[in-house]
């Protein structure tokens, strides 16, 4: 008579480590009476085996994070609303920006434009505008921008001037 098989159990887990099983089927051997039956092992894997493809999912996560907020920014770019003419220039920015100045082509200085209700800027001049006019705005996020040659010297009114500064 064959002896009898061998009854195997599983460790019981610790609360410290996290063990992850694996069951795995044996070839069928006799019991004490002679009958075939399945005999099942039980193996725990070590817990760094865990640990390590649990900080290697959350290290993917953290830059699926960081690289998300990154793809948040977008293009600026500025919209000539209406009424715009050859002594008036009103912008539309595509983002919540503040104190918004021009610079005409030629000129020393930026000039301040007022700002409307609607989120528009205008300036208005006595005499002709030259373009193209370089933007400094102070944006909303913080800190100072300048686009130069935002806006081309042939503006009209409803046209659409995409930059290259992301925001």
């Amino acid at each position: 008579m064959p002896p009898p098989p061998i009854k195997t159990y599983p460790a019981a887990p610790s609360i410290a480590t996290h063990t992850h099983t694996h069951t795995h089927k044996t070839q069928p051997s006799l019991n004490r009476s002679g009958n075939k039956q399945e005999v099942t092992r039980i193996n725990s894997s070590p817990p760094t085996m865990a640990s390590r493809s649990s900080s290697i999912l959350l290290a993917a996560a953290a830059l699926a994070a960081l690289v998300s907020v990154g793809s948040c920014l977008s293009a600026l770019s500025f919209k000539t609303g209406p009424g715009c003419s050859a002594t008036k220039l009103v912008l539309i920015p595509s983002i919540a920006i503040s104190e918004v100045e021009v610079k005409e082509k030629g000129a020393d200085d930026f000039s301040e434009l007022k700002e409307g209700p609607t989120g528009t800027w205008t300036l208005e001049g006595k005499a002709a505008l030259k373009g193209p006019f370089s933007i400094r705005f102070a944006a909303k996020s913080g800190g100072y921008r300048v686009v130069d040659d935002a806006i081309p010297a042939s503006f009209k009114s409803g046209s659409v001037y995409k930059t290259s500064l992301q925001v």
